[in-house]
């Protein structure tokens, strides 16, 4: 600036407040610092929701975990407050499970999928009242209290060793695995919806099971899907926040998906696909059920081969309003055909249990219609029970298990 005389004056320098040069490194921590409380936050409020609203017990956010030769199990130690428990040897049992047998324990295992080891329900309809099934309510627990008193001069123990998602093929692997190390006087199976029923050509359980499809992302060629698949599941299983919130978001996430798109239902031309059943069956369940046999035959074991009750199968039930309801949904939302497919591939399915089951000294009962004049609710969705309906099942099974262990008794 030039002043009066002439002089040439520089304007005054304003002065830069100290440390304003970093602000950006203020603001980027600040806005860490904010971000990480608010998570912080979150997997606090989800934490206790999980406690106070779902069982959680601080340590198992799921109740399985991987396995290295039948791709899940059970997760040892496993709790949820409302009634679920897993021992320390993964069965679904609240008290431990000694190797070696007690004197004078005539010992039960039950094997099988998720019916056997009573999961809730996962009908629209039947979620509210049996979303859970605890452990005093499975078929196990009501077959030990039938059992005990029934088989003289012993100690009646009935271990639920079921799985969810599992086929025959993992029984094979599961009985030598872990179940006979336990010396069990008899194997019991509930088996059917998992894999009795495939109609699709060349099915093959080993290859088809449906459970590995995360072995199959993470363990293949590396991929940016596998590289977030794997990302979501860690924190699925890890994150409170995390799991709450994938919980939450998937119905949403499936309405949204389903939105604009006309539904289309699949349909079983029932005809061939009863022939495909029969070559599928000879080539996969049936040869599982006569090696678990042929196991247990040569263990000293009885085995007990059963086919379980669906809901869509015709039977003497009355069913109840609960379970007219999930009927109409399958009607509605299943394969068209997927009644009548059932009902004719039933009898075929049996036939071909009691054969594999007679060649090799085992047993099969058959378990489709056991509800004969129960008026209260027996399913929870197509193939899960209700604790009424576990108790029903489980005597029902007494009534032919009976003889058998005072056969085996009488023998020794």
């Amino acid at each position: 600036m030039v002043t009066d005389s002439g002089r040439s004056e520089s304007l005054p320098t304003t002065h830069k407040l100290p440390g304003s040069k970093f602000s950006w490194k203020v603001k980027v921590t600040a806005c860490l610092l904010v971000t990480i409380f608010s998570l912080a936050v979150l997997e606090l409020v989800c934490y206790a929701y999980l406690r106070v609203f779902e069982g959680y017990d601080g340590r198992f956010l799921m109740n399985y975990e991987f396995d290295d030769y039948k791709n899940i199990r059970p997760s040892p130690g496993y709790t949820n407050t409302r009634g679920v428990y897993h021992n320390a040897q993964g069965f679904r049992r609240k008290d431990d499970t000694p190797k070696e047998k007690p004197d004078n324990t005539y010992r039960i295992f039950i094997m099988g999928g998720s019916t056997g080891y009573g999961l809730g329900s996962l009908s629209q309809y039947g979620q509210d009242k049996y979303g859970l099934i605890r452990n005093d309510e499975t078929i196990d627990y009501y077959l030990e209290q039938y059992l005990k008193g029934r088989i003289a001069h012993k100690h009646v123990e009935v271990i639920n060793a079921a799985i969810t998602s599992h086929q025959s093929h993992h029984h094979l692997i599961y009985l030598n695995q872990t179940i006979l190390k336990y010396h069990p006087d008899m194997v019991i199976f509930i088996d059917g919806f998992n894999d009795y029923y495939p109609y699709q050509e060349g099915f093959d359980q080993f290859r088809d099971y449906a459970y590995q499809e995360r072995a199959h992302l993470f363990m293949a060629e590396p991929t940016a899907d596998a590289w977030l698949g794997y990302t979501g599941w860690w924190l699925f299983r890890k994150s409170h926040f995390a799991h709450l919130a994938a919980k939450s978001a998937r119905p949403i996430w499936l309405y949204a998906k389903g939105v604009g798109r006309t539904h289309v239902r699949k349909r079983i031309d029932v005809e061939p696909a009863l022939r495909t059943l029969e070559a599928n069956a000879k080539m996969n369940f049936v040869k599982m059920v006569e090696r678990n046999s042929l196991i247990l035959k040569h263990e000293g074991v009885t085995g007990v081969f059963t086919v379980q009750p669906e809901i869509v199968f015709q039977q003497r039930k009355s069913f109840t309003t609960m379970e007219n309801d999930i009927m109409q949904e399958m009607k509605g939302h299943w394969q068209e055909n997927f009644v009548e497919y059932k009902n004719r591939a039933r009898p075929i399915v049996i036939e071909l249990m009691k054969r594999a089951t007679s060649l090799n000294g085992s047993y099969f009962v058959d378990l489709t219609d056991p509800f004969d004049g129960m008026s209260e609710d027996a399913y929870t969705d197509y193939c899960h029970l209700t604790p009424m309906g576990n108790k029903r099942l489980a005597e029902y099974l007494a009534g032919s298990i009976l003889p058998l262990i005072e056969a085996q008794r009488s023998s020794k």
